[in-house]
């Protein structure tokens, strides 16, 4: 290719994603709440789905959409290494988790998230 072509080509915008980093404050689960003991969630758009990371695991997410126009985003985790789960992200910072482990057991936990890209 000729240098002005990829000079050119260079100057193109690129899809910028979207990007969370989120803290949660307080777990629940089996009727109790207490401090959330984990690290941050990172949520990062990776094209058409999410990766959701906490500590080492990852999770692959989808978008739901945005409910009742409210600005809330929607992510589903379908089952993948012994889980699955939902995230809410309101438009104000909120976070909001469920995950459900193998069997009826379910955890719930809130907290907060920050803008990191897109």
């Amino acid at each position: 290719m000729k240098p002005a072509v990829l000079a050119l080509l260079a100057l193109l915008p690129v899809p910028a994603f979207a990007g969370f980093e989120c803290k949660a404050d307080r777990q629940c689960g089996g009727g109790t709440c207490e401090p959330y003991p984990g690290g941050p969630f990172v949520i990062e758009q990776t094209g058409d789905t999410w990766a959701v990371k906490s500590g080492e695991q990852v999770w692959q997410a989808f978008d739901a959409g945005h409910i009742d126009d409210s600005g809330e985003l929607v992510l589903v985790m379908p089952p993948q290494g012994g889980m699955s789960g939902m995230i809410s992200i309101f438009p104000e910072g909120q976070f909001l988790f469920t995950a459900h482990a193998a069997g009826p057991m379910a955890i719930s936990g809130e907290g907060a998230c920050v803008a990191t890209g897109g």
